[in-house]
Order: structure tokens, then C-alpha cells, then sequence
């Protein structure tokens, strides 16, 4: 009788640690809600991130027919205004990058081209701002370089940040004094940078894009 109940709890041990897989250290898209248009949102929304030089803030402009999403060039360069082809992304949890924090819906990760193995890149990482935009192949699909590694976060509403060359920095794309994306004269390259102020990115649906 002892050898048939351990036999039964080896049996359901054995089944328990093969229906209940460890969680994967890789990158992976936590859920339909992070796949969509990476979008701007110009003259401002509620629960949008402002950072200026001097302050932290919130945007109180409230127009949710105001998301518009960044393009693609044909050097895969990320634009703003310029009527380049949209492209779906997906923002991905990466567990083993440090500060993550899915309890709180807060994560660190990539942004990758949906269908893809490409990545939305900060071409310019170790230079001064402003940063630009490319895509480019990932790298490490367990903790991504500097330059593929972004934040979503909920304190502000669901904001998407660069991580910055500190990976501390949560840089988003730069603004004017009227709350509008700034691009590079004569490429549409949308500008990063939190010198002067700045707005976070938003994946959202095609349904909400202007």
C-alpha cells in the first residue's frame, strides 16, 4: 500500500511540473492590448507624460481623434508627417531586463515589427539628442542593446518610453510649444530628446488613429 501512494505522488508530481511550464526568460508580447500603430499624440491627452527640462507634468487637452501614427521611409527610418507606409508593432515584456515590474503593468522590453524578427532602434544611442528612429534587426531576445530597449508603463496611462543611453532616462519623442512631434528639416525624421520637452509614444489600434 506505501508503494502504490508514493508511486501516485511521483505520478502527479510528474504531471504537475509538465502541465505548468516556467514562465520564459525571453522577450514575448504580453497581450493583444500591446500590438497596434506606434503613435504621437499631437497638442496633448489626458494621461500623456510631458517631461520639460524643469518639470514633470500632465498634457490636458483631451481629443481622442488626435492619435497619429509615425511611418517608414524606404530607408526604414521612422517619420512623423511625411505620408510614409504605417507598420503594426508589438510591444514585448522582456523578464530578464532589470527594473521590470509586470505586477504594476510596468515593463521593460523591445518594440518589434509585427511578423518580424526587426525592432524599432534608436539609431543614434551613444550620440547627443536629438535621437532618431530605424528599424533594424533585434539583438538579444533576452536582454535587448541600449538602443532596442523601451518602457511601457499605466502611471500616466499606457506610455512608451526609450530607455536612454543611462537606461534610466524615459525619453520620448520631442514636442513643441504647441505640443507637436518635431522632425528633422527636409527627412520627417521624427526627433527624440527631453532637453527642452517631451511626449510619450502610444501603441494604440487602427480604430484610434486620426
Amino acid at each position: 500500500m506505501q508503494l502504490s501512494v508514493t508511486l501516485l505522488a511521483l505520478f502527479a508530481a510528474a504531471v504537475s511540473s509538465t502541465a505548468v511550464p516556467r514562465a520564459s526568460s525571453k522577450c514575448h508580447t504580453p497581450g493583444s492590448k500591446y500590438k497596434g500603430y506606434m503613435a504621437t499624440f499631437p497638442g496633448g491627452f489626458v494621461g500623456m507624460f510631458e517631461r520639460t527640462n524643469v518639470d514633470i507634468s500632465f498634457i490636458t487637452t483631451v481629443d481622442p481623434s488626435k492619435w497619429v501614427a509615425v511611418g517608414l521611409n524606404k530607408s526604414k527610418q521612422v517619420t512623423y508627417g511625411a505620408g510614409d507606409p504605417l507598420f503594426k508593432v508589438e510591444f514585448q515584456e522582456c523578464p530578464k531586463v532589470p527594473g521590470d515590474a509586470p505586477d504594476v503593468k510596468w515593463y521593460k522590453g523591445r518594440i518589434i515589427v509585427s511578423g518580424t524578427n526587426n525592432c524599432v532602434t534608436v539609431s543614434n544611442p551613444n550620440g547627443s539628442q536629438p535621437y532618431f528612429l530605424e528599424i533594424k534587426k533585434c539583438g538579444d531576445d533576452t536582454i535587448p542593446p541600449a538602443s532596442q530597449q523601451w518602457e511601457w508603463g499605466n502611471d500616466f496611462g499606457d506610455v512608451v518610453f526609450w530607455r536612454g543611453k543611462s537606461k534610466e532616462d524615459e525619453i520620448g519623442y520631442t514636442i513643441d510649444d504647441q505640443s507637436n512631434p518635431v522632425t528633422e528639416s527636409g527627412t520627417h525624421r521624427i526627433e527624440l530628446g527631453c532637453d527642452q520637452s517631451c511626449a510619450s509614444f502610444g501603441i494604440v489600434p487602427k480604430s484610434k488613429l486620426n
